[in-house]
């Protein structure tokens, strides 16, 4: 099938189109593409039939490629290079737009021949190597990300350090971009405060921690755990938004370690009033151990929530140490109870809701609109 107005837009799950890349399909199809999509939409929440109709009925054609998003060197990838060599085969595309690392490898591998007539884009939403993830992980991760920039016409980027370090890599034109947009009006919101800390069982006296995220080791609640313990004032209280998943640091493990800290822990599962929830607690927390920019911890400033937040990665973009909150390397609970303790007091969180709001601005979804479309026009021009 020969289309130039054809964009092939990959991720490794289909999921990850729905949470990150609505805005971005949109977009495309205001500049008159037809945009088809490469992802795995077995290994989701939803069977693969909804998943097709679900796309189909955003004008979007969903291509069923069995990618592997844990495990690069699996039999599954292998067959999902094989599906992506014969959809490129049989269908021109002007660009492919490829997001996720493992996808990132696999697609820009098999597109090599096709790049005199298509572009090939990928966006990091976080390189895997960073300052702290130790000197191993890096060279690999950054030798491997380097190696694939040559198969690259574009690499976008979300947070500064991955900017700075794609700028070392191959690939000429690189992008920075202030992530994929979070709606901060959402948080900007009346909510009958009291009303909402009864319903969350919380008392006048409480000071209510929150995080927002999957329950998993990367996201690094048992920092938060540790540091309260250490900090030893009875009044706090964590709350964890998200689901569980497999390993180290879910549901099982955390709440054995609260228990032996003997801290309070409530776990609220999956929720869709985190807006509400937001205003209702005091501090938020962002403890990753690595993160492309952390969509959670902007969503909480939104709410005018001053961070606990782990120095790493993108996470630096937005939380400013003494400003919108605080930073603490994130393998010390000794520095994350320092930085409790500084934001116990009701004063010094009052003085940074400001800074948290307007940090927030930056990172609205206006904004990231406005910088994807203008990539979009740069690299495959004003048709």
């Amino acid at each position: 099938m020969n289309n130039s107005k054809n964009v092939l837009v990959v991720t490794a799950l289909s999921g990850f189109v729905r949470a990150f890349l609505l805005d971005d399909i949109r977009i495309l199809q205001s500049m008159g593409y037809k945009v088809y999509c490469a992802a795995n939409g077995e290994n989701d929440d939803r069977k693969l039939e909804e998943n097709i109709n679900e796309f189909r009925k955003m004008g979007v054609i969903f291509m069923q490629v069995p990618f592997s998003s844990n495990k690069p060197l699996s039999k599954t990838n292998w067959h999902a290079y094989r599906k992506i060599k014969k959809i490129l085969k049989e269908i021109q595309f002007s660009a492919i737009h490829i997001h996720t690392p493992i996808p990132g490898v696999i697609v820009r591998m098999a597109a090599q021949k096709y790049r005199k007539k298509c572009k090939v884009i990928y966006t990091t939403h976080g390189f895997y190597f960073h300052k702290g993830c130790g000197i191993k992980k890096w060279v690999v991760y950054y030798v491997i990300e380097k190696i694939m920039s040559i198969f690259s016409d574009a690499i976008i980027t979300i947070n500064k350090e991955d900017y700075n370090n794609a700028k070392r890599m191959f690939c000429k034109r690189v992008f920075h971009i202030n992530g994929v947009g979070v709606e901060t009006e959402r948080y900007n919101i009346l909510v009958d405060r009291s009303e909402m800390r009864k319903k969350l069982n919380l008392s006048e006296t409480d000071v209510a921690i929150l995080s927002v995220g999957e329950l998993s080791e990367r996201k690094n609640h048992q920092v938060i755990i540790n540091a309260m313990e250490i900090e030893g004032n009875s009044n706090l209280i964590y709350l964890i938004c998200g689901k569980a998943i497999e390993g180290e640091g879910t549901y099982g493990y955390l709440k054995q370690l609260a228990k032996e800290k003997k801290v309070r822990v409530v776990f609220l599962g999956y929720r869709k009033d985190i807006p509400e929830i937001s205003k209702a607690v005091d501090i938020g927390a962002i403890p990753s151990t690595r993160e492309g920019l952390g969509l959670a911890g902007i969503e909480m400033l939104a709410a005018g929530l001053p961070l606990l937040a782990a120095k790493v990665h993108g996470i630096v973009d937005y939380a400013v140490d003494g400003k919108t909150g605080y930073l603490a390397n994130p393998y010390s609970p000794e520095e994350f109870a320092d930085n409790i303790k500084k934001l116990e007091n009701k004063e010094v969180r009052n003085r940074m809701k400001k800074n948290c709001y307007e940090m927030s601005k930056k990172f609205d979804m206006s904004v990231s609109h406005k910088q994807r479309q203008e990539i979009y026009y740069n690299i495959l021009g004003k048709e």
